[in-house]
């Protein structure tokens, strides 16, 4: 409790208003429960504030201002990623329910109407302080944890990758391939980046495959190939049943980036839409740096042979949209895999 109390001991509140005779009292209020006090006469003047350094604690704003109203402020204020959880308070003579719904809806933290008690409002200043820290703290726990699975989800996808004797190189560029492919066929920034960070586990299953099969270096036999087809349940298992949405990803993938779009993949010989589009991505993404690789069996292939193959078998084991979207964005993809080059490869030996 003592960091709370040193932290709040003299906040820096700025007020927004353009008229002065209602700054003075606010200042005055504010000053006297032992807030440091800034103030703008409009919302212009108070984002010009804000670019300089340190931010305030917490905002009070005025509602009809001539230039830049408080819900603009607000608005405007929000965009900014720095200032997400930046405590907005608009005043205001409005009392309306309408008004009160868009001060929230524009993100708003509280709202007061005048004529304000001057006597309570420094209280209401660190009440509402105390409450924005709170969130922040549990959102930047949070936001800990993310990166903690992330984390986990990247050194366990290398490790099934290590198994298996490619290169965390690997991983690293068909999930980048996936997230450009994702971008180009319209997905979202979100399910992008879930596209990015749940791609390197589309393999992790390998961990329970024998070394027998895994490191062969030759053709596998029937009975062999059957045994390695089951990664892809073993990656679903592992992940099976986990909360977070980016762990659900990464299962659907692990299970469906051997499906084909003509439904002659495992392990369900799903077809066409069936086959979840995070599958159907990395899927091509996956084949793609497999071609133009080396591996311990063989020599990469050159782009213009990986290329001509991702078309001869569009419409067989690939969605021909994907394959479309493929060939356009191939400049992304070629900067990709030469921002990520194996260590053991010569650019030469790519391709």
């Amino acid at each position: 409790m003592s960091e709370w109390v040193v932290e709040l001991q003299q906040p820096l509140v700025l007020i927004v208003d353009d008229e002065f005779l209602q700054r003075l009292p606010m200042r005055e209020a504010l000053e006297q429960s032992g807030c440091r006090v800034t103030e703008a006469e409009d919302g212009v003047q108070a984002w010009e504030s804000l670019q300089q350094k340190p931010p305030p604690d917490l905002i009070i704003s005025d509602v009809v201002m001539s230039r830049m109203d408080g819900f603009m402020l607000c608005e405007t204020i929000r965009r900014q990623e720095e200032f997400r959880y930046l405590p907005i308070v608009l005043a205001t003579s409005l009392d309306d329910v309408s008004s009160i719904e868009h001060a929230y809806r524009v993100g708003a933290t509280d709202f007061i109407t005048k004529p304000i008690n001057w006597g309570l409002l420094g209280h209401r200043v660190r009440y509402i302080l105390r409450t924005a820290r709170t969130a922040q703290a549990l959102a930047d726990r949070e936001l800990d944890l993310l990166r903690t699975r992330m984390e986990i989800i990247r050194r366990l996808g290398q490790a099934a990758e290590y198994r298996d004797n490619e290169t965390g190189r690997h991983i690293q560029r068909m999930s980048h391939y996936s997230a450009l492919i994702g971008r180009a066929y319209g997905l979202d920034l979100h399910d992008q980046e879930l596209l990015l960070h749940a791609a390197p586990m589309h393999d992790v299953g390998k961990i329970g495959i024998p070394d027998s099969i895994l490191l062969k270096p030759g053709k596998l036999t029937e009975g062999e190939f059957t045994i390695m087809k089951t990664h892809t349940l073993l990656g679903g298992q592992l992940l099976d049943q986990e909360p977070s949405l980016l762990l659900r990803t990464a299962h659907t993938i692990a299970l469906t980036h051997h499906e084909r779009w003509d439904g002659s993949g495992y392990p369900y010989g799903l077809a066409q839409e069936a086959i979840p589009v995070m599958g159907r991505i990395c899927s091509l993404a996956d084949v793609f740096d497999a071609l133009t690789s080396k591996r311990p069996y063989k020599q990469p292939w050159s782009v213009e042979q990986a290329m001509g193959e991702i078309s001869r078998c569009s419409g067989t084991v690939f969605d021909p949209n994907l394959v479309q979207i493929f060939h356009r964005i191939l400049p992304e993809i070629l900067a990709v895999r030469d921002t990520f080059p194996d260590m053991d490869c010569s650019s030469s030996d790519l391709g």
